[in-house]
């Protein structure tokens, strides 16, 4: 019974260092993007020469950040709330509504996984690049729904456990 327990906290820290893996990769995006538009203000304002790609890699980038660091948000509870109701509940209700908003969030966060491998193998199917000079191949960049949703999927679960283990006395 004992090896089964170890191997369920081993899946639940495993979840915790893919979100947090997640987190770090959103964050080097964020810098990266943050570099690249500053040498793009630098390039059109200071040396009249603006650039080609700076537009389309900062999206992408962008896209890295949100879809990558949710999970890691979730994970550290970093999600803006508003608790008005829930502060007012007792603390058995409150595990109720936390197991229910987790719950929906599970399955809204695995309708991404699904719906993105559709989008990706779409663009795939169709050999579909993007209109920038970069003509990058767009599922390369779509890949990035169903990669954060499974992320942000596993958080859920990871969250549902949490929830179910912490009952209220």
């Amino acid at each position: 019974m004992q090896k089964s327990s170890n191997r369920k906290f081993f899946l639940f820290r495993w979840i915790d260092y893919s979100s947090d893996t997640g987190g770090i990769v959103a964050a080097i995006c964020l810098l990266v993007v943050t570099f690249i538009v500053v040498y793009e203000v630098f390039m059109r304002y200071i040396f009249n020469a603006p650039t080609t790609w700076v537009q389309e890699m900062s999206i992408y980038l962008c896209m890295a950040i949100g879809f990558l660091g949710a999970a890691y948000a979730l994970k550290n509870d970093s999600h803006f709330s508003i608790t008005v109701v829930v502060d007012r509940l007792n603390p058995r209700n409150r595990r109720r509504l936390k197991i229910v908003t987790d719950f929906l969030g599970a399955i809204y966060s695995f309708v991404f996984i699904f719906k993105g491998m559709e989008m990706v193998k779409f663009a795939y199917d169709i050999e579909d690049v993007s209109t920038g000079l970069l003509a990058a191949p767009l599922w390369i960049p779509w890949l990035l729904v169903p990669v954060g949703g499974l992320l942000l999927t596993l958080q859920f679960i990871n969250k549902l456990a949490d929830d179910f283990s912490n009952r209220p006395k």
